[in-house]
C-alpha cells in the first residue's frame, strides 16, 4: 500500500512540475489551488483543535475526527504533490 501511495505522489508531482515549469497559466492555477488547499487544510485542523479545547477533551481521542474530515483529506491530498512539485521546480531552476 505504501508503494502505491509513493508512486501516486511521485507521478502527480511530476505532472504538476512539468505543467508548472512549462506553462505560466498552469503554474498560476496550481499555485491558486495550493493557496485554497492550504486554507481549507488549516481551517479543518484549527476547527478540530478549537473543539478539543472548548470541550476540554483529551487531544488523542479527538485526533481521528480531523483525520476523517473530507476537507482535510482532499486538501491534504493536493498539498502533497503540489509541495513536492514546487520544491522540485525550485531545485531545478537554481543556477
Amino acid at each position: 500500500m505504501l508503494f502505491i501511495i509513493a508512486a501516486g505522489l511521485a507521478a502527480s508531482s511530476l505532472v504538476f512540475a512539468a505543467a508548472g515549469g512549462r506553462f505560466e497559466k498552469a503554474r498560476r492555477s496550481l499555485d491558486a489551488l495550493g493557496c485554497l488547499a492550504s486554507f481549507v487544510f488549516f481551517v479543518a485542523v484549527a476547527d478540530a483543535v478549537l473543539k478539543t479545547l472548548l470541550d476540554d477533551t483529551v487531544f488523542m481521542t479527538e485526533v481521528h475526527r480531523v483525520l476523517l474530515n473530507p476537507a482535510f483529506l482532499i486538501s491534504g491530498a493536493y498539498l502533497g504533490p503540489y509541495g513536492v512539485s514546487r520544491l522540485a521546480l525550485l531545485a531545478w531552476q537554481r543556477k
